[in-house]
């Protein structure tokens, strides 16, 4: 096992009792409630939905339970409508009606060559989903169209600055104190 997948299993591990009712990455813990939602990015490809009603791509995520942090709200909304199990980093974006953009680990390496299996509990809201090159997406097939430039500029930074990396790598590591 790389030090990396150690790094994350451990912190799924101590996540359910150190951190709070979601995994999320320590130092990077973040109190807001909102509607919020996950970029995970792997081999410079983002994990989008396909949203059943209308077609339209977007990320996973959605509205928070009562009480719920945002970033429990993102880890819960990716692990039903994706079934990936994820490690909730950084908040990167707010979008303008308010949705709450995290950076997110899987917690486990995925096969970004092929869709991922819709699990059960997401077919009501999403008809497929699938890695996308930030390259092959356009405003038409967005969801949200009027937030697309946004989310763009933000997978881009995200690509380039490392937090595409997961959280245990050396461009993602946290100083030791």
């Amino acid at each position: 096992m790389t030090s990396k997948r150690l790094l994350v299993a451990t912190l799924l591990l101590l996540s359910t009792h150190a951190l709070a009712d979601c995994p999320r990455v320590p130092g990077e813990e973040d109190d807001r409630r909102a509607n919020a939602g996950c970029l995970i990015i792997q081999d410079d490809k983002v994990l989008l939905l396909t949203h059943r009603w209308g077609g339209k791509l977007g990320v996973p995520g959605g509205t928070l339970e009562e009480g719920e942090l945002a970033q429990c709200t993102a880890w819960r909304e990716t692990a039903e409508e994706t079934g990936v199990a994820v490690i909730v980093g950084e908040r990167l974006a707010v979008m303008t009606n308010g949705f709450h953009l995290y950076r997110c680990h899987p917690s486990q390496m995925l096969d970004t060559s092929r869709a991922v299996p819709l699990p059960r509990s997401a077919v009501a809201e999403v008809s497929a989903i699938g890695w996308y090159p930030l390259e092959a997406l356009t405003r038409e097939r967005w969801r949200f169209y009027y937030q697309f430039d946004k989310f763009m500029e933000v997978a881009r930074q995200a690509m380039r600055s490392g937090t595409a990396s997961d959280p245990g790598s050396a461009s993602g590591e946290r100083p030791v104190k």
